[in-house]
């Protein structure tokens, strides 16, 4: 019996490689299928930080630290030439409100607000970067595409909304062209519709196709899509809104042209819309998603830069008029003996929203009056009456 018990102590004592030896053949076969089960695993489960997006073409290394590539770089270039050509047409706009007009308008305090979220975009952008944004996917780890994912979000919402808010400064300033009804309607209705589908795609982006949720790339794709195909309608809506009013204002042909121009000037950057469609198209079938989308991000920083560009010069008339007059800008005082149709209006009427009054004395000269004014028998006929004047504002005045 002792010797018994000393047997199963030295039994308890043996590996567990041992163990398994002195058993029957059957469970010996579990044993080792489970283990042959657990190295399996072990082997399939990736190294997140080494393991590509995708696997690398043949001829080509995956380079996980590699510095910034000719995307990266040609992004870097195309916002600091875009926005330094936003900036300056934007500090310009501020000074001629400031010493100029003596007044900041509403179009200028919205395209402030897109050039904020202009730089914002950017930032984001360069926050993706360091997750692979530019590189190619096998360049890309699976922990990079990870951290990835999570800062898209607000890259692509910032995008969503940049281009929305530049249109509304410009539809701010389409509105003051005329004072028909038709055409007022005309304008709010393209400010609605671009209000309405930007809301839509930030609440799905921000929602159903969140790039936080897994499964969610076709759906963005989808999102791409749509926001661009959109913004080209409503680019050509707002280009054409102003074009039958200027037809219909009695100015010579040459100014009918420079105002149609400065008024389509904003929405100018839709060929930016246009280039980068098939990008977007593209990336539907492209597994190459983050060189493919980096793409995109250049036309995307140019389309935002270049439509605060597009807003500002668009109201820059009279500081070029007044600083560089050889470009042969039209003064906005008519010659002497000549008054345009809005002039007259307004020294007929004074259109300050309230009502206008005016007085007349005819008087009637005689043969023998020395003084026909202190003549016994002058006529005075004094009348005042009351009008309703509405502010009509010639292109002149608005685009100054």
């Amino acid at each position: 019996m002792k010797d018994l018990e000393r047997g199963d102590a030295r039994l308890d004592h043996r590996s567990q490689r041992d163990v398994c030896l002195d058993l029957p053949p059957l469970r010996f076969t579990l044993v080792a299928v489970r283990s042959e089960l657990l190295y399996f695993t072990i082997m399939q489960t990736p190294d997140l930080a080494t393991t590509p997006g995708m696997p690398p073409p043949v001829g080509e290394v995956s380079q996980f630290d590699s510095p910034y590539n000719s995307l990266q770089i040609g992004t870097f270039v195309a916002f600091g030439m875009t926005f330094f050509l936003a900036t300056v047409v934007l500090a310009l706009r501020y000074f001629q409100a400031v010493k100029l007009t003596k007044k900041i308008e509403m179009d200028l305090v919205i395209v402030t607000i897109s050039y904020g979220v202009s730089v914002y975009y950017f930032v984001s952008m360069h926050e993706l970067m360091g997750y692979g944004w530019g590189k190619h996917a096998w360049d890309v780890s699976l922990l990079s595409l990870m951290n990835f994912n999570q800062a898209l979000l607000p890259n692509t919402l910032s995008y969503l909304v940049c281009p929305c808010i530049t249109k509304m400064a410009i539809l701010s300033v389409l509105y003051r062209i005329s004072p028909a009804f038709t055409y007022r309607a005309g304008v709010v209705s393209v400010a609605v519709m671009t209000f309405a589908y930007t809301l839509t795609l930030c609440a799905i982006t921000g929602g159903p196709c969140s790039p936080l949720k897994e499964g969610t790339i076709e759906c963005l794709q989808n999102v791409a899509l749509s926001q661009a195909a959109l913004n080209i309608a409503s680019d050509f809506a707002v280009m054409t809104l102003p074009l039958p009013t200027i037809m219909s204002l009695h100015f010579p042909r040459k100014k009918k042209i420079t105002a149609g121009c400065l008024l389509t000037l904003g929405s100018a950057v839709t060929v930016c819309s246009i280039a980068r469609l098939p990008y977007v198209i593209k990336l539907s079938k492209d597994p190459d998603v983050t060189y493919t989308e980096a793409i995109l991000g250049v036309w995307s920083v140019v389309e935002v830069n270049l439509g605060i560009f597009c807003a500002c010069s668009m109201r820059l008339k009279q500081l070029l008029r007044m600083y560089v007059p050889r470009l042969g800008f039209p003064s906005s005082n008519p010659p002497s003996g000549k008054v345009s149709t809005y002039e007259s209006w307004g020294n007929r009427f004074r259109p300050d929203g309230g009502h206008a009054q005016h007085s007349y004395q005819l008087h009637s000269v005689q043969n023998n009056s020395v003084d026909p004014c202190v003549s016994a028998k002058d006529i005075a006929v004094s009348r005042t009456f009351n009008m309703n004047v509405e502010e009509r504002g010639s292109t002149d005045k608005i685009l100054r």
